[in-house]
């Protein structure tokens, strides 16, 4: 069997195309530049000067945001290390509340908190987070008043990813699967072969190789996943040569509940016989098919829709995850991916006012807003105060007088010349 897997987020391609350029003079009206926010604006400086600090060279103009606590002078030998935060992009010339930016409102019945989507700018760069909807009836947010931010993430942790697929196994991924024959010792056809897709392999629910007494007065399947999958169908495949009848009834299971979906009859095609079931693709993490008869068996389950997979990562990389915690308990250390206890970076959004009924009174609004990018590079200008970057402005600065006075230049000449064992007489 061939197993194709499509990915659904970051599974566009990109296609570049060269353009000539036949030298033709592009002269921009004063109008369009006013509204594209085209017209020059003076440099960005830090606190205390220094504009080339952390500025990426040569290809734009990224100045350092004060993501660190760096005290001016008099106190440069001071350096305090205060809470790292995220910031909202907002693109240049735009609104605090447009489009393009992050921001939190709620729905006409108060009952929903609505995110907008847009990028978020710290450290280790920027990540672009999805617009999303969170309905506080459904998480059960009791009357409180509740801190709302994305943590900011910076490991090479694997990465949940979305895929499509149809007719996929479901042999080889994470799951935990029960079945009604799980109880009898021994058992020659374990409910893990049902999810082989082999043809030597199946899971029984009947077998005589024990007696009768000893025989599973149940016949089920179920399966869990850490991660929510969502089916659109999948098919219960028996092996051939098989007369079974009678249906099969699928739930979801929620780690306490089930909830019932469906049921159909047993088919039959050229194959062999089997249970197909056809629902509307929701995100579940359990399921569980409920068999009519005690004499069945299945040989394999696949799948179509979509599947949240593990993704491993080659490098470091940012990512963010969106918390609701009751004011003044947000936690301030977290566990990377090396088990490592670190502090905890933030992006804070608003402070939401839950009432009766899960019901939003207030969204007071906590953004930390910033009108540029900032990409991080190398360690060379990384230091503030750095000596290096001084020494080199003020080789800079006094040029003339360093290289140029002739007893200067001369004596920078006899060095020269020594380093190449030549002597110099006067």
């Amino acid at each position: 069997m061939t197993q194709q897997l499509v990915p659904i987020d970051g599974g566009v391609q990109k296609v570049e195309t060269a353009i000539t350029d036949f030298g033709r003079l592009l002269v921009l009206s004063q109008q369009y530049i006013t509204t594209k926010h085209l017209e020059n604006r003076p440099t960005e400086w830090v606190p205390g000067g220094r504009p080339i600090y952390r500025r990426l060279p040569a290809t734009s103009e990224t100045y350092q945001i004060d993501f660190f606590n760096i005290v001016p002078a008099p106190n440069t030998a001071v350096s305090v290390e205060v809470d790292r935060i995220g910031y909202v992009y907002v693109p240049w010339g735009q609104g605090l509340n447009s489009a393009n930016s992050i921001y939190v409102s709620s729905s006409q019945s108060k009952k929903d908190l609505l995110i907008r989507g847009g990028i978020i700018v710290w450290e280790y760069g920027s990540v672009t987070v999805l617009p999303t909807i969170i309905n506080l009836p459904l998480i059960e947010a009791e009357r409180s008043q509740y801190e709302l931010a994305y943590q900011l993430i910076y490991d090479d942790s694997p990465i949940a990813k979305l895929y499509k697929v149809e007719d996929f196994s479901l042999g080889g991924l994470p799951l935990s699967i029960t079945a009604s024959t799980d109880n009898t010792i021994g058992w020659r056809y374990p409910s893990v072969n049902a999810f082989l897709s082999t043809t030597t392999k199946f899971w029984v629910n009947k077998d005589t190789y024990f007696p009768p007494f000893a025989q599973p007065t149940q016949s089920f399947l179920q399966w869990e996943s850490d991660l929510s999958q969502a089916y659109s169908s999948f098919t219960m495949r028996c092996p051939t040569n098989t007369v079974y009848t009678g249906t099969a009834t699928l739930s979801y299971y929620d780690g306490t509940n089930y909830s019932f979906v469906e049921t159909v009859n047993i088919q039959k095609d050229s194959i062999s016989q089997y249970f197909k079931f056809e629902t509307n693709p929701v995100f579940q993490t359990g399921w569980k098919v409920e068999f009519s008869s005690l004499d069945v068996s299945v040989q394999s389950i696949v799948v179509t829709g979509v599947l949240t997979l593990l993704e491993q990562q080659a490098a470091l990389s940012t990512r963010s995850v969106l918390v609701m915690y009751p004011t003044g308990t947000l936690p301030r250390f977290v566990t990377n991916a090396q088990g490592n206890k670190v502090p905890a970076v933030y992006c804070p959004l608003a402070i939401v006012d839950v009432g009766v009924d899960s019901e939003i009174e207030l969204i007071d609004d906590q953004r930390y807003v910033i009108h540029r990018d900032y990409m991080p590079i190398a360690d060379w200008l990384t230091l503030p105060f750095d000596e290096d970057l001084i020494n080199l402005y003020e080789q800079v600065e006094n040029y003339p007088t360093l290289w140029l006075a002739p007893p200067t230049s001369l004596k920078q000449e006899y060095l020269t010349l020594e380093e190449y064992q030549i002597t110099v007489e006067v």
